[in-house]
């Protein structure tokens, strides 16, 4: 991952804590809007609204009003468009040099020097504002509060979660993650409506929540060992079981250099969970990747006389052919087995396969589940791993992941 690249998730991670924080610490019932039509967080009581913008400067030690002449703007242009008196804007920033918890007002000297800029990316802003926007009201309304480092966030955050009854002992491995994730979720739902949270709903939800979420957000957080060691345990029960129908989809996109590691993947997998005369259910791996790759791929595995059932008679898929299990016999000890393993090509038609021949796991290593997969009355499991050795950790197929 690039460094700008760590730098934005670690802007998204801190308006997530922000946005929970708003959340435990509301004491009027009010509603919280992620991503709202005005900014980043919305917290809106029956009085007024506080539209919130968070800031995070981890790598600019001082504040400067450079810093801040595009969300100011941002804000300006609401409320020039707008002239709801309801509404108070707040910009939530944090630099390392500045003292946490102090907020201040622009004066009507620092708006001027903003609208004066001549930064191209901030003209169209400009052009609207200059000499038209009430200032004075403006800055009645706007207030900047510097914020705590991400870490020191994130223990309010945490303290905050057990204030409201959430159980300590499960704050690291369960509840703060899934907490994460939760406003993760909500973000990037389109439609604004649904991106509203009232605390106690939230923390209901919270609570019935028993697996750990691991994604691209929540193994971005400094407990990651905990998490991903949590998970390991609660996939264990299941993994354990030996006959027990599992299914795979895994995406190129979403597993960092798919096409040398998934061979290895699905070999290993065999040989840990589908070797004994008792694994009498046959795993299914259904692989979002081009063509070439997936033929590329069930070639590999012949080499490694890995047997495939792909489904295809004279180049044609027949469903009869890839639904059917496959012949078994023992001979002296030896087991034989027609094929190992089903494999499917992601598409719409394997949707349907999977949905009709229900697994009982689920293993999803994508981003976001598959629309259109019928999930009821199955152990569905969402990993969203991007290196092998984590997710073969997870899997209780290796014991260390670095």
């Amino acid at each position: 991952m690039s460094r700008s690249a760590d730098y934005t998730i670690q802007g998204f991670i801190y308006q997530f804590n922000k946005t929970l924080l708003e959340v435990l610490k509301d004491t009027e019932d009010s509603e919280i809007v992620i991503e709202g039509i005005i900014e980043d967080i919305e917290v809106k009581s029956e009085l007024q609204t506080t539209a919130i913008q968070c800031k995070y400067h981890e790598t600019n030690e001082n504040f400067t009003l450079s810093c801040i002449y595009k969300p100011v703007l941002q804000m300006m242009h609401h409320f020039h468009e707008n002239q709801d008196p309801k509404i108070q804007y707040k910009l939530y920033a944090h630099f390392p040099n500045e003292k946490i918890g102090t907020t201040t007002v622009l004066t009507h000297i620092e708006i001027d020097e903003i609208l004066l800029s001549k930064d191209k990316n901030l003209k169209k802003f400009i052009d609207k504002l200059k000499n038209k926007v009430n200032i004075i009201e403006f800055t009645d309304r706007f207030t900047l509060e510097f914020g705590p480092s991400l870490d020191e966030l994130i223990v309010k955050v945490q303290n905050a979660l057990v204030s409201n009854g959430m159980p300590e002992h499960d704050i690291d491995t369960l509840i703060y993650p899934n907490s994460i994730q939760m406003i993760a979720d909500l973000s990037t739902i389109h439609d604004s409506s649904k991106r509203r949270i009232l605390k106690e709903e939230f923390l209901q939800r919270l609570l019935k929540i028993k697996k750990t979420a691991v994604s691209r957000w929540t193994t971005e957080l400094k407990t990651l060992d905990k998490i991903i060691k949590s998970r390991k345990i609660q996939l264990k029960a299941n993994l354990a079981k030996n006959s027990r129908l599992r299914y795979f989809i895994i995406s190129e996109s979403t597993l960092d250099n798919f096409n040398s590691v998934i061979v290895t993947f699905i070999s290993e997998y065999l040989g840990k969970y589908h070797f004994k005369e008792v694994h009498d259910k046959t795993p299914i791996f259904c692989l979002d990747c081009s063509l070439e790759t997936f033929n590329n791929i069930i070639f590999r595995l012949h080499r490694k006389q890995i047997k495939v059932n792909d489904g295809l008679v004279a180049e044609k898929f027949d469903k009869g052919k890839f639904i059917a299990e496959p012949f078994r016999i023992k001979t002296d000890k030896v087991l034989f087995t027609e094929f190992q393993l089903k494999l499917l090509r992601y598409s719409e038609q394997a949707i349907n396969i999977l949905n009709e021949c229900k697994s009982e796991d689920f293993f999803i290593f994508m981003e976001t589940i598959p629309e259109g997969l019928d999930t009821e009355d199955i152990n569905v499991e969402h990993i969203s791993l991007y290196e092998l050795e984590k997710i073969k950790f997870v899997m209780g197929m290796s014991d260390i992941y670095e």
